[in-house]
């Protein structure tokens, strides 16, 4: 079941979602700071920026958990994923495909570019962003993040594309 976080609920929630991003980075990139550290760090900058009207996160929630979150927001004609987070045992599932199905339900029809940053050490991310017909769009050498840009139409158009060959 999809449900978008009730901004009001956030200190219920945000520490869960923390849990499941904390869980998954520590297979790709290992923190070398403490959790309570991160999860403090983290915590203050999601906390206000979910104060913002656009910014939303969408969960999904299987037999009441958390099975997994979309974190975004969309400014003009441009949809920005900001988080994509699944638990371990809904990685090589179908679960990703819904959560994207979905989101292109409630995306404006308008939607001129998808954009997403990703751990430079997630190599999984990137070269699924690159299959959905993204490409880097910065060239910072110094930041661990590889930014990401593509045409929505595009994007929506290899995602279906994929989804149909599974």
């Amino acid at each position: 079941m999809f449900l978008f976080l009730n901004k009001k609920e956030k200190d219920t929630w945000l520490p869960k979602l923390f849990d499941l991003l904390y869980e998954n980075m520590q297979t790709i990139a290992p923190s070398e700071f403490p959790y309570e550290e991160e999860k403090a760090q983290w915590l203050a900058k999601v906390s206000p920026a979910l104060s913002k009207e656009p910014r939303q996160i969408i969960m999904c929630l299987i037999d009441g958990e958390l099975a997994g979150y979309i974190q975004y927001y969309i400014r003009e004609r441009m949809l920005m994923v900001e988080e994509i987070q699944l638990k371990k045992q809904y990685h090589s599932t179908t679960l990703f495909c819904c959560f994207c199905k979905y989101l292109s339900t409630i995306v404006p029809d308008d939607l001129q570019t998808i954009e997403a940053f990703a751990d430079k050490r997630n190599i999984h991310s990137i070269r699924l962003m690159e299959r959905l017909g993204m490409q880097p769009c910065d060239s910072n050498t110094e930041s661990p993040f590889v930014h990401m840009r593509g045409a929505a139409a595009v994007w929506m158009q290899q995602f279906f594309e994929s989804v149909r060959v599974q």
